[in-house]
């Protein structure tokens, strides 16, 4: 049967209205930055406090990571609970994978590529390097940089 575009029975379809999301990450709250001396700045989001500090260079203590430090380990660490969550949807041992993150930064120190290198265990099943690299990829985290990212998966 060929149904007729305008059938008068037929309602239109509504587009849906997204629900307002809280902040996931903050539980909708602000995060707060409050100077703690010299150039150490104490932020401070979700009930967790994460110090952050300068280099001696800059005119820091170095007593804690630089704010492009935290960056680069907010990336990584995102990277890695894509791939633990894989890990253990494939019911395979967390501790046979780890991560790294080597940065491509150009003259200016900026980042301009992020190699996600993703060490597997020898047996890793190579039918699942694909799922392994969109998992990867479906970081929040490297969703929000303009850096261009590349997954490599490394058999050990």
């Amino acid at each position: 049967k060929q149904q007729k575009k305008n059938n008068p029975k037929r309602r239109p379809i509504k587009p849906r209205r997204r629900k307002r999301i809280k902040n996931e990450n903050t539980g909708g709250s602000m995060i707060n930055a409050k100077f703690t001396g010299n150039r150490k700045i104490n932020i401070e989001a979700k009930g967790f406090n994460i110090p952050v500090d300068l280099a001696k260079t800059e005119g820091g203590d170095g007593s804690a990571p630089n704010p492009f430090t935290l960056l680069m380990a907010a990336l990584l660490s995102c990277s890695a609970y894509h791939v633990l969550l894989l890990v253990e949807r494939l019911g395979m041992n967390k501790e046979d994978f780890h991560v790294e993150l080597e940065p491509g930064l150009d003259a200016n120190g900026d980042m301009q590529k992020a190699l996600i290198k993703v060490f597997v265990p020898a047996d890793f099943p190579k039918e699942r390097e694909a799922a392994m690299k969109a998992s990867v990829m479906g970081c929040k985290v490297g969703r929000h940089l303009k850096a261009e990212r590349t997954v490599e998966i490394i058999r050990g």
